[in-house]
């Protein structure tokens, strides 16, 4: 059994569903010149809660009546395939190394929520990430879905997700409340800016251990 549970779904009218909800409203309210479709999610370290948030914030899009797709960008340790329970072999990486057709990798998994895995794993993913394949999906998939939710490894890591952020809408920061040093993730945030990309804002987890399955009572959002 996957150790992601989606909230969103088993249980929509929690206080924590509804914290996605308001994190879902916040990003579509940030930027008023231009619609927020693309959206990435990064963190300082593993295991701050950026996957699950990606899953539950794609749910609450598709929830909406929203045609959303939830990517799965990091190919060096996916995770996404799991929650799902998908197969991981046909996925991104099979797109650009192999040139199989994108949709044959993308799977339905609840109305108006398909999800792209990121595939089998490739010796340089940094250089994937730069390819004209790479930049030609984005801009398909951009057009074909209403928001395109994308999990990215974290930024002490690699720079996997620095690369992809410039590709995209808007960046949100997840930050684990308890673990993570503040004066470090103010530095990966000022490195993603500094390199063109849109931080528009971020997520704060672990604030309260009550939940049995998150270890968290709420997420919270914040702009600049």
């Amino acid at each position: 059994m996957s150790k992601y549970r989606v909230i969103t779904d088993v249980d929509p009218h929690s206080t924590v569903s509804e914290q996605y909800r308001k994190l879902r409203t916040n990003i579509d309210f940030s930027n008023f010149n231009k619609e927020i479709k693309l959206i990435n999610l990064t963190s300082t370290y593993p295991g701050e809660g950026k996957t699950v948030t990606c899953i539950n914030l794609a749910t609450v899009y598709a929830q909406s009546k929203m045609k959303t797709l939830l990517v799965d960008l990091d190919l060096r340790k996916p995770k996404i395939h799991r929650a799902f329970q998908l197969p991981n072999k046909d996925g991104i990486s099979s797109f650009v190394t192999n040139n199989h057709p994108i949709e044959d990798a993308i799977i339905n998994v609840a109305e108006n929520l398909d999800v792209l895995v990121a595939g089998e794993k490739v010796p340089f993913p940094a250089e994937l990430l730069v390819s004209k394949k790479i930049k030609e999906m984005f801009a398909d998939l951009k057009e074909k879905y209403d928001r395109v939710i994308i999990d990215c490894p974290p930024l002490t890591a690699v720079a996997d997700a620095t690369i992809i952020s410039n590709y995209c809408d808007g960046t949100i920061y997840v930050i684990a409340s308890r673990n993570t040093n503040r004066e470090i993730a103010k530095g990966c945030i000022k490195d993603l800016t500094e390199n063109g990309s849109n931080v528009i804002g971020g997520v704060l987890t672990r604030v309260q251990k009550r939940d049995q399955y998150y270890g968290m009572e709420y997420y919270y959002y914040y702009g600049d």
